[in-house]
């Protein structure tokens, strides 16, 4: 999923994530391969990586079946999505659920405080809706080097902090070999996550919000963008 400040992804990243993808209920311009059999495409993810938006790349992807779009808001308490606005606002108007995440740097609790915090503070520049998921993208390297108990207890402080605000959503984007090894899923967050196959069909994790299948898929008159299969209307507005 991340897309770093630089806009570009590390090999470690990659290797470690098939970082945020999409998926499509008809067959666009396809980056790879799919079989006809593929995975719904009902949510993209974006940052700043993928560039500002328009009406006419958001109804492509519509008319392939995507229902919302999570847009990078925030990282540490350093940076913030320079399109944040414009993305937000883009699929506001084709009709798209919007959802915002953020990628934690956290390594204790007070500094999931401050992370969350910031978080808050720039999604409520960019829209007053409530009905919004807040997802954490938990996938810094280092993370995987503090105990499952350390993360989960930081991430609970996290999204504290988000539902004291009003955002009643909260989520957590990951690798599915995280779960259970480095963070906890939980009845508050079931989960978006990231397991690419060579040949991703059907469904997979059942229990969990979302599945992110590809983050190379091509939809007509857009780059190679991540997308999602959803398995329920958790990621989709009121």
């Amino acid at each position: 999923m991340k897309k770093f400040a630089s806009l570009k992804l590390t090999a470690l990243t990659l290797a470690a994530f098939g970082l945020l993808a999409f998926s499509a209920t008809s067959l666009p311009v396809q980056a790879n391969t799919f079989s006809a059999n593929h995975p719904n495409a009902d949510m993209v993810d974006i940052s700043a990586y993928q560039g500002a938006q328009t009406n006419l790349g958001l109804q492509n992807m519509k008319d392939a079946g995507v229902q919302a779009m999570t847009i990078k808001a925030t990282e540490g308490t350093y940076y913030t999505n320079p399109l944040l606005a414009q993305q937000t606002q883009t699929a506001q108007s084709a009709g798209l659920s919007i959802n915002f995440y953020h990628y934690a740097n956290f390594t204790t609790k007070a500094q999931a405080k401050r992370e969350a915090k910031y978080f808050v503070k720039h999604v409520e520049a960019v829209t007053s809706q409530r009905d919004v998921v807040m997802a954490i993208d938990f996938e810094a390297s280092k993370l995987a080097n503090l105990p499952i108990a350390t993360n989960d207890r930081n991430i609970k402080a996290f999204n504290k902090v988000v539902q004291k605000a009003g955002f009643t959503k909260t989520d957590i984007y990951t690798n599915a070999n995280w779960v259970d090894s480095y963070v906890s899923m939980n009845s508050k967050n079931f989960g978006w996550l990231a397991n690419y196959p060579n040949n991703p069909t059907g469904k997979k994790y059942a229990a969990a919000n979302a599945w992110q299948w590809t983050s190379n898929f091509k939809f007509s008159g857009t780059g190679r963008t991540d997308v999602s299969q959803l398995n329920n209307d958790y990621y989709l507005n009121d």
